[in-house]
């Protein structure tokens, strides 16, 4: 049998390239990608709403790079273009351009003008005619005097590209009838974009990194600032550990190589200033891998499945960059906004490279989460104290007289007899906080202790455990929980009192540490609450 040639149907083919998963924010800055490698320092970026009385978005992205002449310009609207001469440059597959645009608009323009060639030529993929006319053929037309007066915005009358999207139908997620509602969800996405570029393009945008061109972004008139994952403008910013760059083998030959860096970002108490410290979003979203691809940044926010994303990592943040040498060996997709880490390369971050840092970082965390919760936890019990205090009396079933609270001496007398005891007696007891006593740890990390205080039966609790940290923290706010939590706790002290003989004193110290220590392997998986802070917002 012969060999047949059998071209895929242009209607359905492109439709389906519609879904690849572009985000609006990763299809923006895939066509930011080709306007930086065409060398541009100008990239200018509007979303708006039509003028007209139909609420229809219109994106226009222009830039002052090389431009192209004829068949540069019908190159770049094919899809699978012919890969680009310079192997650093950010576009990859031939597709972004294409595949980007029309995940969100059926008619995708391209205007532009070279360097040599002055003349302003104009194509466009209207997929409606693609299916009108059952073919990949795509439009030539001379470009309108206000598409060449968007062109020069950015290129001043010199060479420069401009991509139009029109009749875009997937990019508001439901339809407006009220013109001011779909203003406002688009600058919802334009204030979510704007960070999205300020990320994935800072060390483009931050002048002072100076192994990545310079280029300005501008977003409706207003330029994209840097944002800095590793805050290295604040004094309080820790450089964790920087290895020697690890070296790979890449699949055609070369040696390529990958640099980490781990650092730990200051606390929220630690930042210059208000605005550095809510600049610098300390979340878990914020937390993790920052992988670079020339510079780019393609991934970030996560451990890539390593750990799980809990809130006393939120001030780690590795740096982890390489270049299009490795681009195979990480499964790099059309987005450019995935990586898989082979295996080995895996555990020798996992096992080897990142131990030493969390530790530190968590240690950083939790020094600051344990101010905070110190700072709250007499508020967090002072309706338990109320409701113990009322009822404590009816309940109590030993007298315990204190006879030197210098050395913390009393005489506990119970059904049993009456017998000299040693316990802690608080000294610093006032009458609103004299049954339930947070401390910030207690003796072999015990979740709680009996104590007096205010020369009332009283029960410490170590606001260091993690049963404190998991289970009473993200309680905080029903005052019904934990009331019930700390009439626990009080009620297992008071039975001490009422049942304490010379004999058990040792038996009731090792339940206490027992039952702690149980109790910390049983929630060791559940997640850190993230806490607010005084102006009540949530941050490390």
């Amino acid at each position: 049998m012969a060999d047949e040639l059998l071209e895929p149907d242009p209607s359905r083919t492109i439709e389906s390239l519609r879904d690849t998963g572009y985000s609006f924010n990763t299809a923006i800055a895939d066509i930011v990608d080709n306007s930086i490698a065409a060398n541009a320092t100008v990239v200018k970026i509007d979303v708006r709403l039509l003028p007209s009385e139909d609420i229809q978005p219109i994106v226009t992205i222009s830039d002052n790079g090389c431009g192209m002449d004829n068949d540069g310009l019908l190159n770049a609207m094919k899809y699978g273009s012919r890969r680009r001469t310079d192997p650093n440059s950010l576009g990859k597959f031939g597709l972004g351009l294409k595949t980007a645009s029309t995940a969100f608009c059926r008619k995708l323009s391209v205007v532009s003008r070279g360097t040599s060639d002055t003349t302003v030529r104009k194509y466009q993929w209207d997929l409606d005619y693609v299916a009108e006319i059952g073919k990949w053929m795509v439009r030539g037309s001379d470009p309108t005097e206000d598409e060449v007066d968007l062109l020069d915005a950015a290129a001043a009358g010199k060479s420069g590209t401009l991509v139009i999207w029109e009749n875009v139908d997937r990019m508001l997620q439901r339809d407006y009838v009220n013109r001011g509602s779909a203003q406002n969800a688009l600058e919802r996405m334009r204030k979510d974009l704007r960070f999205h570029l300020g990320v994935v393009f800072q060390r483009f945008i931050d002048k002072s990194f100076t192994k990545a061109a310079n280029v300005e972004i501008i977003l409706n008139g207003e330029p994209v600032e840097a944002w800095d994952p590793f805050c290295l403008g604040e004094a309080n910013t820790e450089l964790l550990t920087r290895t020697e760059p690890y070296k790979i083998r890449s699949e055609t030959g070369d040696e390529a190589q990958i640099d980490l860096k781990a650092y730990a970002i200051p606390r929220a108490d630690g930042f210059s200033s208000k605005e550095a410290r809510e600049k610098a979003r300390i979340s878990t979203d914020t937390l993790g891998f920052y992988i670079y691809r020339e510079n780019r940044l393609i991934h970030y926010g996560d451990w890539l499945g390593m750990f799980k994303v809990e809130p006393h990592d939120s001030l780690l943040r590795v740096e982890f960059s390489f270049d299009n040498k490795l681009d195979s060996y990480f499964n790099i997709d059309i987005k450019k906004s995935r990586v898989q880490l082979v295996e080995a390369l895996y555990d020798y971050i996992k096992d080897q490279f990142l131990p030493a840092p969390k530790r530190h970082a968590q240690q950083k965390y939790r020094t600051g989460q344990d101010k905070k919760i110190a700072a709250t936890a007499t508020q967090v019990h002072a309706e338990a104290n109320k409701t113990i205090d009322e009822h404590a009396p009816d309940v109590e079933s030993a007298t315990i007289t204190i006879v030197d609270a210098g050395k913390n001496m009393v005489e506990v007398q119970n059904k049993n007899g009456k017998f000299s005891h040693t316990i802690v007696i608080e000294p610093d007891a006032t009458p609103d906080q004299c049954r339930v006593i947070p401390k910030e740890d207690l003796p072999g990390g015990a979740l709680w202790a009996p104590c007096i205080a205010d020369q009332k039966h009283a029960v410490q609790i170590n606001t260091k455990h993690d049963y404190y940290q998991k289970i009473y923290l993200p309680l905080q706010g029903r005052k019904d929980a934990v009331i019930g939590m700390d009439s626990l706790l009080w009620a297992l002290a008071e039975a001490e009192h009422g049942t304490y003989n010379e004999r058990v004193k040792e038996v009731y110290e090792d339940i206490r540490l027992q039952v702690s220590t149980a109790l910390r392997k049983l929630i060791k998986d559940l997640p850190e609450p993230e806490l607010p802070d005084s102006n009540g917002e949530v941050d490390g």
